[in-house]
């Protein structure tokens, strides 16, 4: 062994012997010392989760604007990773990898969608639909990513898209009406409810809220929905 190298590895091993025989607080501190060098070696990467956490805890306190900036640094976190790649991104979901696409985190897609949700409450809307359109793209199962895009649409009175991306939703969605996303399933028959309702239809309106009500029977916007339907439906409007 290196005489340097020796002379090192023995002094930590003397100083966290002495560690082993001192007070608590000697020992953390002696501890510390001796193995100060590891310091060195710890994990800095960007911890893109732990950004859109805080983000969503920000945007749940009503500070879209901080909100958006830590979603920001996510999504140049991620560009700066994959410059040059310029394969579709898909977030991580456990499938088969593509050599068309890139996988990326999934945090990737909620910062994007967590930053197009805070745009919307900045009455940013022309700034968000291309926030919620990337984080439908690169998550194509996510029903509830779909939801919250076609709102942007149905705000817009543009039933024709509205409806075509709460049609995805209800595609991709769990069917299972005692299943964990019950309520994304019937938040999406709702929204294809509305926007047939708004474009005359209102017989296969009535079907979809009817069925939504399998999945969230206690929806008062469903039973409202259903009976302005029935007084449209009566007036001949």
């Amino acid at each position: 062994m290196n005489a340097r190298i020796a002379s090192s590895v023995l002094v930590s091993l003397i100083a966290f012997t002495g560690a082993a025989h001192a007070e608590p607080a000697q020992q953390a501190h002696l501890v510390a010392t001796a193995f100060q060098p590891a310091a060195r070696l710890t994990d800095t990467r960007f911890d893109a989760a732990a950004h859109v956490q805080q983000g969503y805890s920000l945007l749940r306190q009503g500070k879209q604007a901080q909100a958006v900036k830590l979603f920001d640094k996510v999504i140049a976190d991620a560009d700066q990773r994959l410059a040059g790649d310029m394969r579709p991104r898909l977030c991580r979901d456990g499938g088969a990898a593509s050599a068309s696409t890139v996988e990326v985190d999934p945090a990737l897609c909620e910062a994007h969608f967590g930053k197009g949700f805070a745009l919307i409450d900045l009455g940013r809307g022309d700034l968000a639909e291309g926030e919620l359109r990337q984080a439908s793209q690169m998550a194509p199962e996510n029903a509830h990513f779909a939801n919250e895009y076609a709102e942007l649409f149905k705000s817009r009175r543009d039933w024709q898209q509205s409806y075509a991306l709460f049609a995805q939703a209800w595609s991709v969605v769990d069917k299972d009406t005692a299943g964990k996303d019950a309520r994304v399933a019937a938040r999406a028959l709702r929204g294809m409810g509305f926007t047939k309702a708004a474009m005359g239809q209102y017989d296969e309106a009535e079907k979809l809220y009817d069925q939504s009500l399998q999945y969230d029977p206690k929806s008062e916007i469903a039973k409202a929905e259903l009976g302005n339907i029935a007084r449209r439906k009566a007036i001949g409007s």
